[in-house]
């Protein structure tokens, strides 16, 4: 419609007077009847229909049909603004160029430039040279440069020969794009992913999408690993109703070094029944044990899997440093104040084998959510669990834990929780009955200072907290997860947070936190590691640097940094991890 208003919009001087909804403005027109021209200059402002066209002068002949329009040219409607320093058309046959023109998509947020833009028919463009970006500044941080750009209408961009440049330095290269300028899905190739792992070597990852229909989709990918070899993945997505929607991921990678096929399968669906009972299953499971350390996260940043609000199947990007994988079939009733739920969990070990792993066949249990009162506060959890193995004890395990609170002050809060656990187990091989009652307090201490400015806030927040457990016997206790080894404990756990938090269109957010704490009990080490956080984000673009110091031995044991910028049709990121207890530095760089 951009060009269609724009043509229409010439209208109005060849029919001043006929058109009642068509008015233009200039601070000098004139008509020259020998050669049956018109000519307004001067701050010429054009409207029609919602759409309004300005420049310094329009001339328009009624002999050639031609209308010209120069000086500061700004055309716009509700989907486009067009800038050109001249823009000559043929209103009847609409065809015509621009020159040094600027193509602004409002809603994809697209800008496309380009010396000479010509338009052959009614909805096509043709840019021998052009730039395109979704980047709003000036000098834009990315920029993809083509050859023989076609753009068809609020429709589709294609070009030849297209280079992705990061401040001005060329990243990637593609032979053709294809970008959509309408909300639709549509079937077709996505824009390769290139990257590089020391593991993996140099990688490419290319994804076919098929929209299958208005509730289904799929996407195919084919990619290849230098170290490993070829690797093909399907992600089906389905909303069966608006109570049932699921995703199947399947990957699949032919490893050369060992080889080796290797296997990745990661499922979910929801569900939700009468009486406002929901449902969920969850499946996630590799073929060998050594999958993320191998090929990391393979399901990462895909398309499918990120077009969600959020991440359905839940997983942390950090795969490779999981020690088990979870599948679950979870039923779970809320009630005012709480919830019950009944839960079958099985776990995979990335570790070993999985026959000493204890599966919870099922899980059982009743939530109270906090309820307060004036300073008082109070929450309760009930579970069973029923525990199997193929090698190990196994049994029935039941955990009754409430927790009471008081909080008292606003500048300087102190909140004391005091916790009873009672856990009571039936055991089988061999049989046998146990029980633990153990008590759990802390007290916490934190204040909050802030400072409002123009364009941020400023906030600090120091925190110390004391943390007691007392000694309980449990070398009769079985272990099948955390709730049966809690360790006796006796710390002064203390932190300083400060952050600033941007009120203006940048979008500012930085963090920086250290915390560490000290054991009075009697033990070598008393200081646990110092750890020091730091997020700096500003609109699309954000730094994150975790650092763990050992105060003790005077050397860092672990330190993660990653550097990322974000569009909403491409991504730049790299990054660093290094773990002193593997001795192993990763870099990581990614684009797509």
């Amino acid at each position: 419609m951009v060009i269609l208003f724009l043509l229409l919009a010439l209208l109005p001087v060849n029919s001043l007077s006929a058109e009642k909804d068509i008015s233009i403005s200039a601070e000098h027109m004139e008509y020259i009847s020998q050669k049956d021209v018109y000519i307004a200059e001067g701050m010429v402002k054009l409207n029609l229909d919602g759409a309004t066209l300005r420049g310094d002068s329009i001339h328009f002949d009624r002999n050639t049909n031609i209308a010209v329009a120069s000086g500061n040219v700004i055309f716009e409607d509700d989907d486009a603004i067009i800038t050109a320093e001249k823009i000559e058309l043929n209103i009847k046959t609409k065809k015509g160029s621009m020159q040094k023109g600027h193509i602004f998509y409002k809603e994809q947020n697209i800008h496309i430039r380009g010396n000479i833009i010509d338009k052959v028919s009614d909805k096509t463009f043709l840019i021998d040279r052009a730039s395109l970006t979704s980047c709003d500044a000036d000098r834009p941080a990315w920029q993809v440069f083509a050859k023989d750009i076609t753009i068809d209408q609020h429709e589709t961009i294609r070009g030849w020969s297209g280079a992705l440049k990061a401040s001005n330095i060329p990243v990637l290269y593609t032979p053709y794009f294809l970008a959509y300028l309408n909300r639709e899905r549509h079937s077709g190739l996505l824009f390769p992913v290139f990257g590089y792992s020391n593991t993996r070597g140099s990688y490419f990852k290319q994804g076919l999408f098929w929209k299958i229909k208005d509730n289904q989709d799929a996407t195919f990918y084919l990619d290849y690993y230098g170290e490993k070899g070829v690797a093909q993945g399907v992600d089906y997505r389905y909303i069966s109703s608006p109570d049932a929607n699921g995703e199947i991921w399947l990957y699949h990678v032919k490893d050369k070094n060992p080889d080796r096929n290797l296997l990745e399968l990661k499922t979910y669906h929801n569900k939700v029944f009468s009486n406002n009972v929901s449902a969920y299953l969850k499946i996630h499971t590799v073929s060998h044990r050594d999958y993320y350390e191998t090929m990391d996260s393979t399901s990462s940043k895909r398309f499918g899997l990120d077009s969600w609000t959020t991440d359905p199947f839940g997983f942390s990007s950090e795969e490779r440093l999981q020690k088990y994988l979870e599948s679950n079939l979870h039923v779970s009733k809320p009630f005012s104040g709480g919830r019950a739920y009944g839960l079958i969990q099985g776990r995979q070990s990335l570790e070993g084998s999985s026959e000493a792993i204890p599966q919870s066949f099922p899980e059982i249990a009743l939530i109270l959510n906090t309820q307060s009162k004036n300073y008082f506060s109070f929450n309760l959890s009930v579970k069973g669990n029923n525990f199997v193995r193929d090698t190990g004890q196994e049994g029935f395990r039941f955990d009754l834990n409430p927790n009471f609170y008081f909080s008292y002050g606003r500048l300087f809060n102190i909140t004391q929780r005091i916790g009873l656990r009672e856990t009571s187990y039936l055991l089988s091989s061999p049989s046998k009955n146990e029980a633990r009652l153990l008590f759990e307090s802390s007290t916490t201490l934190t204040t909050k200072l802030l400072k409002k400015y123009d364009n941020f806030i400023h906030i600090i927040e120091p925190s110390i907290e004391y943390e007691h457990i007392p000694s309980v016997n449990q070398d009769d206790i079985p272990f099948f997860d955390s709730i049966d080894s809690i360790n006796q404990t006796s710390s002064i756990n203390y932190a300083l947070t400060n952050r600033l938090s941007g009120l203006d269109k940048y979008n500012l957010e930085t963090r920086f936190r250290l915390s560490q704490s000290y054991s009075l009990l009697n033990i070598e080490k008393n200081f646990s590691p110092l750890l020091a956080e730091a997020i700096f984000s500003i609109k699309n673009f954000n730094i994150s640097m975790n650092a763990s110091y050992d105060v003790h031995d005077g050397k860092m044991s672990e330190t993660i940094a990653s550097i990322r910028f974000n569009q909403k049709s491409y991504y730049v990121g790299a990054g660093k991890n290094f773990r002193r207890s593997t001795n192993v530095d990763q870099y990581t760089f990614e684009a797509g």
